[in-house]
């Protein structure tokens, strides 16, 4: 008996037939050249892929099948989507790490594989430690699960030093650094544990550059860096990671003539690209340097390139004296409690984390009831409406419902408000297998988004005695930092020609003049209708102005027609 020919024979069930098939890749239809250039090639069968993932159904058995063999797939690394075809053949799940865990969720939210993304969440869950939970941190923000961002936090503020010390420290998104240092307790000596970690991510990065000019200083003014042997590398702390990149590509800022000309105000896009990524100047600034003594600024901070020299001077004055005639630089903290709740020398601070929350020094979180607010002196007039209070920290997993705010104090919040782009010279686009589109804006007021409307196909000529297809589609909500807000899948049957109104997830509050993108990806093959739009549209009081940032922010943002909104029309004031 030939075991090759019968190869069925020795194999009793359907998971080791199927593991047959995936390692020889016989009877194969379909390939896959994952990765980057040159990529790897791995064979599929469309059938058995189609049974586990309504992408595949629909890329392999739409009304427009995928015609192109080898399929493309870019933006998966070979081993992830290997992981995922060994779910979808075997029903087995190998995740030995962080780095994998994430990878193998993003593959299993693009292809809709539910189970994969829990049995992800689990392990990551179970694997906590200093070492990833900054990365797992920030896979929980990008993919919106709240209970393990929260629990990610509780590690990095009971376990700071051993977090901030750890060499994977080095290679967090700085919005991650920001995120820790915007917490009132965390687990530290003090605050040069934060700021000397600050300073070796900096060098890691390759910021190293001269001394930090002093405000409307010229070049040819520019301060020489501090003459001590023992001074660290100088770091220029208005650069960032990506900040050093785009520099290099367009050291102009791009063609502002241009933009202006697409309908774009000038300060507007630069404003935009300013906001796109934080820098490890708005790390510095939130560094609580009057906490020190200044024997313990002028040995250390002091000495270092991250502060130019007026700054530190300044810094140094408010330290050594309560009531300095000199003001603190621009955008530094002036808060001078210790956060180092958790030392046996100092007793927690009074003073609760965003929405009232305090880690203790067993990891679990515990509300503190802010002290009572001295009643307000009477007076004649009638008072204001009170806004309601939020953290200065709007990413914050505890930041307050902006709904519910609402609810109680505005009587108008179940409203919604579409903002429809007026469009103009229409055309049609085929979407040959996977179609992205991405659109960036910003608000004159802070409002809360609930969905967008995106057109359906345009029915084509083929198609006989049938107005109706089912459309695939994933759409998100990213900040100006790409962190990812919220998001849906939609897979229903819809009208040609027509509209289709998604709702998110959950609403989202964004605040004014903060630039936010949203994208959607369109997984069912057929033609869309894409158009251009003007650049400003007013909806009752909010102005919404549209492809805001660099021009490549907004790709075929045409096939966004809509953003559905809700905010206080009241007279109660929102950040």
């Amino acid at each position: 008996m030939d075991p090759i020919i019968d190869w069925q024979i020795s194999r009793h069930d359907i998971k080791s037939r199927g593991q047959y098939l995936l390692e020889t890749g016989k009877w194969a239809d379909c390939h896959f050249l994952v990765g980057q250039e040159p990529g790897q090639m791995l064979a599929g069968h469309k059938l058995i892929l189609a049974m586990a993932s309504p992408v595949f159904e629909a890329m392999f058995y739409g009304g427009l099948a995928e015609k192109n063999d080898p399929i493309p797939i870019l933006d998966l690394d070979p081993s992830a989507f290997k992981s995922l075809l060994e779910y979808i053949y075997t029903d087995k799940i190998s995740i030995n790490s962080v780095d994998k865990a994430c990878e193998l969720c993003y593959g299993a939210k693009k292809y809709m594989l539910p189970h994969v993304v829990e049995q992800c969440i689990t392990f990551l869950w179970s694997d906590l430690c200093p070492k990833n939970v900054c990365r797992a941190y920030e896979f929980a923000k990008l993919f919106e699960e709240p209970r393990l961002m929260e629990k990610c936090l509780q590690i990095m503020c009971t376990k700071t030093i051993d977090v901030v010390q750890d060499s994977s420290f080095e290679d967090v998104e700085l919005s991650t650094i920001i995120t820790i240092l915007d917490q009132d307790v965390l687990n530290i000596d003090s605050e040069l544990n934060l700021f000397w970690a600050i300073n070796k991510y900096a060098e890691k990065h390759g910021l190293c550059s001269s001394r930090t000019p002093e405000p409307n200083q010229s070049n040819n003014e520019q301060e020489q860096p501090v003459g001590s042997p023992q001074s660290p590398p100088t770091v220029d702390v208005e650069a960032g990671p990506s900040n050093v990149q785009r520099n290099n590509n367009n050291p102009n800022g791009g063609n502002d003539q241009q933009q202006q000309a697409n309908g774009q105000p000038i300060a507007l896009v630069n404003a935009g690209r300013q906001q796109e990524l934080p820098s490890i100047r708005d790390a510095i600034r939130r560094i609580r340097f009057l906490s020190l003594t200044p024997q313990q600024f002028a040995e250390g901070p002091a000495r270092t390139n991250l502060l130019t020299q007026s700054e530190a001077f300044t810094i140094l004055m408010n330290i050594s004296t309560p009531n300095s005639c000199y003001p603190m630089p621009d955008g530094f903290t002036t808060n001078k409690n210790p956060r180092n709740a958790f030392s046996d020398s100092t007793p927690p601070s009074p003073v609760a984390g965003p929405s009232g929350h305090r880690p203790t020094a067993g990891g679990q979180l515990i509300h503190v009831v802010p002290p009572p607010q001295p009643a307000p002196l009477p007076t004649q007039s009638v008072p204001a409406p009170i806004p309601p209070v939020l953290p200065e920290n709007p990413e914050s997993p505890f930041y307050p419902d902006y709904l519910d705010e609402m609810r109680n104090n505005d009587s108008n919040y179940d409203r919604k408000y579409y903002c429809r782009r007026i469009m103009r010279q229409q055309t049609e686009c085929l979407n040959t297998s996977v179609l992205d589109c991405s659109l960036t804006f910003i608000v004159d007021r802070s409002v809360c988004i609930t969905g967008i409307e995106v057109p359906t196909q345009v029915q084509g000529s083929t198609i006989v005695g049938n107005d109706r297809y089912s459309e695939l589609l994933y759409a998100h909500l990213l900040d100006a930092h790409g962190s990812r807000l919220t998001y849906t899948h939609c897979n229903q049957r819809v009208a040609y020609n027509s509209m289709l109104e998604i709702s998110f997830d959950r609403p989202v509050f964004i605040q004014r003049h903060k630039m936010y993108k949203i994208g959607v990806v369109f997984n069912k093959v057929g033609w869309y209708p894409v158009s251009q739009s003007v650049a400003k549209v007013n909806c009752d009081n909010v102005c919404f102005t549209f492809c805001v940032g660099s021009q490549s922010e907004s790709v075929r943002d045409g096939l966004i027609r809509t953003i559905v909104f809700t905010y206080s029309r009241d007279g109660i004031a929102y950040p």
